[in-house]
C-alpha cells in the first residue's frame, strides 16, 4: 500500500511535473514485479487546491472536498495509465469498490473516497482492509521529527516512533507544515490495525523502491 502526496508532482510553480510522473511510473513498474498486489493512493496536489480556492466563500466545505476528491481521482487515472499504458475502466470511489477491483487487478490506483477524509486516511483504511504488509507514505520531508524542522534547525529525525507518540505531538502542537499528512484519523487506524508504516521523502522516486525493500529510510511508525 503506497500513498504518494500530491505535492510531489503538483506544485504552485509546476501544475503537473511530467518528469516526476514519468520517473515515478517507471519505479512503480519495478515495484509491481516485487509484490503480489499493489495499491497506490494519489493526492490532489496543487490542482485540487486551485479548484478549492476558486470555490472558497461560495461553496460549502463538503462541496469543496468533493471537488478535491475528483481531482485526486483524475491524478490516479493518469498515474495508472502511465504505469500500465492502459486505462483503468473506473477509479474506485469507495473501499468496497477498491476491494472488488483488487480481485481482478494486481495493481490499481485510487484517489479520495469521501468528503472530510484525507487521502492518507484512505490509504490507512485500505491498507487495513487488505491486511497490507506495509503502508508506505511518500512525502516531501525526510520523515517524522521531534519538532517542526521549519522552525527548529535542531529538530531531530525520528527513525522509529509509536503512533501514540505522534498523537501526543499533535496534542502539544509540535507538528506543523507538511506533518498535516499525518492526521489523527490515519494514526488511529495505523495503531488499531498494527500496520508497520514508513514515512519517507519521495522526491526521489527511487526511495519508493528502497522503502518497499525494507531499507533504512525515513521514519518507521510502530503501532
Amino acid at each position: 500500500m503506497l500513498k504518494i502526496g500530491g505535492h510531489l508532482f503538483s506544485r504552485k510553480d509546476c501544475l503537473l511535473d511530467k518528469k516526476y510522473l514519468v520517473n515515478v511510473s517507471n519505479i512503480l513498474k519495478e515495484c509491481i514485479k516485487k509484490t503480489k498486489k499493489m495499491i497506490v493512493v494519489v493526492g490532489g496536489g496543487y490542482i485540487a487546491r486551485n479548484y478549492i480556492d476558486v470555490g472558497k466563500g461560495h461553496l460549502s466545505e463538503s462541496v469543496l472536498d468533493t471537488l478535491g476528491i475528483e481531482i485526486s481521482r483524475i491524478n490516479a487515472s493518469l498515474l495508472y495509465s502511465l504505469v500500465t499504458e492502459t486505462l483503468l475502466p473506473r477509479i474506485p470511489r469507495s473501499l468496497e469498490e477498491t476491494l472488488d477491483r483488487l480481485t481482478y487487478y494486481d495493481f490499481i490506483t485510487i484517489g479520495g473516497y469521501q468528503p472530510g477524509q484525507s487521502t492518507t486516511t484512505v490509504a490507512a483504511l485500505t491498507a487495513e482492509a487488505i491486511k497490507a504488509d506495509k503502508l508506505l507514505i511518500a512525502t516531501n520531508v525526510e520523515g517524522v521529527y521531534d519538532s517542526d524542522p521549519n522552525l527548529n534547525p535542531n529538530a531531530k529525525l525520528l527513525k522509529k516512533v509509536k503512533a501514540r507518540e505522534i498523537e501526543d505531538m499533535f496534542s502539544k502542537n509540535l507538528i506543523a507544515g507538511e506533518y498535516r499528512l499525518l492526521d489523527i484519523y490515519s494514526l488511529k487506524i495505523i495503531e488499531r490495525s498494527k500496520i508497520n508504516t514508513i514515512i519517507f521523502n519521495g522526491k526521489n522516486p527511487e526511495n519508493i523502491l528502497r522503502a518497499l525493500k525494507g531499507m533504512d529510510i525515513g521514519t518507521l511508525i510502530i503501532p
